[in-house]
């Protein structure tokens, strides 16, 4: 299973912490200034040293607003990361000509954005439904210790047999090495009941490729709450699988 905007939501999440944000460091107006640090973070994420490997890694400017880049195949990566997101935020601050303190604002997105890893509608009971019968393992492109703690802080860590992050495997989804990397884990008696996730170029037609069943999720409706919840809840969308326990 995919992990953002597939169970937890991601974009709308990040939209959601920018404003968040924006607002408790003074900014007039922040929902007019949200686009704008995104358009920041982007142009500086791509003027990077590093923009190429991690693009490659499936690490995303948004996410480094508040992820650990902590990288074994880009040691200098944690330290830049550092630098990229306290100079996101003083660019955005002195474009609104906000009387605030960058590195506050640094700190204020990483606690808006932890409050915010929380399971989409119906995506927690599935995920233990499934674990009952099933190895459920996960897929997801990102850095490693950004994936990993929005897994244990939306609980759905202790239903999780497996764990594979493209920072870790080297290669990013829909790379057939990352594909290549998870059929490598399979045991013998293993097999894949069915592959969950929200993008077709990433998710749905790599594994399909392969001869995996797979669900494509999509279609979205505002919340009301600054969050996104799918029309379907997962539990709808995805039928129970087929398979017996041994399948993953």
């Amino acid at each position: 299973m995919d992990l953002d905007d597939t169970l937890l939501p991601d974009r709308s999440a990040a939209w959601a912490a920018v404003e968040g944000t924006l607002h408790a460091v003074g900014v007039a107006r922040p929902s007019e200034t949200v686009q704008s640090v995104f358009d920041v973070a982007r142009s500086h994420w791509r003027s990077g040293p590093y923009f190429e490997r991690l693009r490659d890694l499936g690490i995303s400017s948004w996410e480094a607003l508040w992820a650990d880049l902590t990288l074994a195949s880009v040691p200098q990566a944690a330290t830049w990361g550092q630098r990229y997101r306290v100079e996101v935020w003083g660019e955005v601050l002195r474009t609104a000509g906000a009387d605030a303190d960058r590195e506050d604002a640094t700190r204020q997105f990483a606690r808006h954005r932890q409050a915010l890893v929380r399971p989409f509608p119906g995506a927690a009971g599935f995920v233990e439904r499934m674990a009952r019968n099933h190895e459920v393992w996960l897929i997801t492109n990102g850095a490693s210790r950004l994936q990993r703690l929005k897994l244990s802080l939306s609980g759905l860590e202790q239903h999780v047999a497996r764990v594979f992050v493209s920072s870790e495997v080297g290669y990013a989804k829909p790379h057939p090495r990352f594909f290549q990397a998870v059929s490598d884990a399979f045991t013998r008696d293993q097999a894949v009941c069915l592959v969950v996730g929200d993008s077709l170029d990433g998710d749905g037609r790599p594994a399909l490729a392969r001869g995996w069943p797979a669900v494509h999720l999509c279609g979205d409706l505002d919340d009301g709450d600054g969050l996104w919840t799918r029309v379907s809840v997962i539990g709808d969308v995805v039928p129970p699988c087929a398979h017996g326990p041994e399948a993953s």
